[in-house]
């Protein structure tokens, strides 16, 4: 009786067992499903995107004036940040797109300055218009290799998850046929080369290249390992390789990989040659659930830049995906947040652990270049807004345009009915820099 008691029991167990691992798979494999549409939904985005761009730079060229063409150019402005956006999506962190990147960039500003903020009816200089010309052929370009990979992953039916799974092991393989076609994409963009004027021009090379100058003398390969180690605080259990960043890169720095002996995972991290900063790193550690709030996170995060000797930070931004959180912290002078000097954290939300952090904005402009007293008024700023909406929240900010001009600003945090806006308006002149629709 017992006995058979028991193997009642012991099927049960099994069956138990096996149900719950069944509808772990499951969930598994529904978040690997959700994901791989979403990397799908983005790249068709993209692709249809560059789509557009291209016709609308083709049929801006048979216009005449500025003013036929303003229209056209506000829609590739527009056009060219959702493509940006849209490549934001993609797993790409670790795989170089940086010229795809550029090239959106610069036509966003080349369209931006040509339609809106040149309000003039005068006709395209010659050299605007060759760049027109040479941006149109660009987009041709692109759009046929963003076409051709595409036509790949639906005919060999290849998945963005690979990809992920591949960029982040750092084993790109070398028949990963998404990955050979958008180096592809990058290399061809690689080719061409535009030239703006004197305004534009400065702002048209990578601000990445600004690392090169930072305060500080160069590092070797094996001080770059040490400021690793002690930057991460790494134990004995840690093996580090370190590799010189290759020709082309924007940047001198060596790129660090470190391996758990104990757990086998992997962080990845770069070291700034000029100063010995550590700009970034990456800790590719699982994290399968929640123990901590987002707002103890947010604490963890602050704590970390205080450890590393980061004074008179502000949390801006809190978001959570699955179960680590991201942050954002700017950097705060007289009670001014510089905006473009921002500082990225991402936490686990098991045990509070940091899995990533990026200082590259922070270094490249945390050194303030106007004036930040206002010659107008918080109230006189007020007047300039629509009267139906209710401020929020006020404050005083440094903000970066599409032209990379920095410009002390009012920021309005206000709402009207359900919607929730943030405004910008040039604390000198009274000028609205920039509205958003914020959404959750």
């Amino acid at each position: 009786m017992i006995r058979s008691a028991l193997i009642v029991l012991l099927v049960f167990v099994v069956a138990g067992v096996g149900y719950w691992g069944y509808q772990e798979h499951r969930e598994k494999n529904a978040v690997l499903i959700h994901a791989e549409n979403d990397y799908q939904q983005a790249y068709h985005e993209l692709a249809y995107y560059v789509d557009q761009l291209d016709n609308k730079l083709g049929t801006t060229l048979a216009m005449s004036s500025r003013d036929t063409m303003r229209p056209q150019l506000a829609e590739v402005w527009q056009l060219a940040t959702m493509a940006h956006g849209a490549v934001g999506e993609l797993p790409l962190t670790l795989m170089p797109f940086n010229k795809t990147n550029e090239y959106l960039s610069n036509l966003s500003r080349f369209s931006y300055q040509a339609s809106i903020k040149n309000e003039s009816n005068q006709p395209l200089s010659a050299q605007e218009y060759h760049q027109l010309e040479k941006l149109y052929k660009q987009s041709h370009k692109i759009e046929t290799d963003l076409r051709n990979v595409q036509n790949k992953i639906m005919k060999n039916h290849l998945r963005w998850m690979d990809v992920e799974m591949a960029l982040a092991s750092q084993n790109e393989k070398k028949d990963n046929q998404i990955i050979d076609g958008l180096k592809t994409v990058d290399g061809k963009i690689g080719n061409f080369e535009n030239k703006w004027g004197p305004e534009v021009e400065q702002m048209s090379a990578s601000q990445e290249g600004r690392l090169n100058h930072l305060p500080g003398p160069r590092i070797s390969k094996a001080q770059a390992v040490k400021r690793t180690k002690e930057f991460l605080h790494l134990n004995h259990s840690s093996t580090i390789t370190a590799q010189k960043s290759g020709k082309g890169a924007y940047f001198d720095s060596y790129n660090m990989t470190i391996k758990n002996k104990k757990t086998g995972q992997n962080i990845v991290a770069s070291v700034s040659s000029k100063g010995g900063y550590l700009i970034w790193f990456i800790d590719h550690r699982p994290v399968k659930y929640d123990r901590i709030s987002l707002y103890k996170a947010s604490k963890k995060a602050e704590q970390f830049l205080k450890q590393h000797g980061f004074k008179n930070m502000t949390l801006v931004k809190s978001d959570q995906y699955e179960h680590i959180g991201v942050f954002t912290l700017v950097k705060t002078v007289n009670n001014v947040r510089i905006y473009p000097a921002t500082v990225n954290v991402k936490v686990a939300m098991d045990n509070g652990q940091i899995m990533a952090f990026d200082q590259t904005e922070y270094l490249i402009n945390q050194k303030v270049n106007i004036d930040l007293k206002p010659k107008l008024s918080e109230k006189d700023a007020l007047k300039t807004l629509n009267k139906n909406v209710k401020v929020q929240e006020t404050h005083l900010v440094v903000y970066q345009n599409e032209l990379g001009k920095n410009t002390l600003c009012y920021e309005f945090l206000g709402t009207k009915g359900r919607d929730t806006y943030r405004i910008l308006i040039n604390a000198d002149n009274g000028q609205q820099e920039k509205t958003e629709l914020l959404t959750d």
